[in-house]
């Protein structure tokens, strides 16, 4: 999500659109509907493809940035909003793997262990070690299977929606889906079964 900097910079910038002139006021109160309504679905979606909170945050913060400097190039007749804000936030994403040559990162344990809060860090432990297996399956999956499984349970964004934006049928993200869930499963029952 973004920092209360990064909002705070948006909304003044918004607030300088807004006294501008007449024709810059619109867009301006525009972006910000965008804004705030595909905040929270890009964030999740983004929170499900990296691994920890900070890349998530900043890479979300990108996204808005770059969609806030195209805005006044976005054309309606063209795509449905929702499909143009997804193909940046792809973009980004592609840009993050590339930056960081998909390398794993370990997943960052829980605050109550790090500061040793914890009372009984056996459920947080088992915790993390389920994370990490789900993980470590999720990145047994190719590259559209896991932007699909992200925009679908990250984003929660219809198999509809998914097909425009990736420009695929409705019929092909929902078979991908369906294989990717069975992969999954397949893949995590198997590393508990050899506990």
């Amino acid at each position: 999500m973004a920092t209360r900097e990064e909002t705070a910079m948006i909304s003044i910038n918004l607030r300088k659109h807004r006294s501008g002139s007449g024709a810059d006021a619109q867009p301006a109160a525009d972006f910000s509907d965008v804004y705030r309504r595909f905040l929270k679905p890009v964030y999740a979606f983004i929170a499900y493809r990296v691994e920890n909170r900070s890349a998530a945050e900043d890479i979300t913060s990108r996204i808005f940035e770059k969609a806030w400097r195209g805005f006044s190039g976005y054309n309606p007749a063209r795509a449905e909003i929702s499909t143009w804000i997804f193909a940046i936030a792809r973009n980004c994403l592609t840009d993050h793997f590339r930056d960081t040559a998909r390398k794993p990162a370990e997943v960052e344990l829980p605050a109550d262990l790090r500061s040793g809060a914890a009372t009984d860090p056996e459920p947080l432990l088992e915790a993390l070690e389920l994370r990490n297996e789900v993980r470590k399956a999720l990145n047994s999956l190719g590259p559209q299977e896991l932007e699909i499984m992200g925009l679908r349970f990250g984003a929660t964004i219809s198999n509809r929606e998914i097909a425009k934006i990736m420009n695929i049928s409705e019929t092909n993200v929902s078979t991908i889906l369906f294989r990717s869930l069975r992969k999954l499963k397949t893949q995590l029952e198997g590393g508990i079964n050899h506990d």
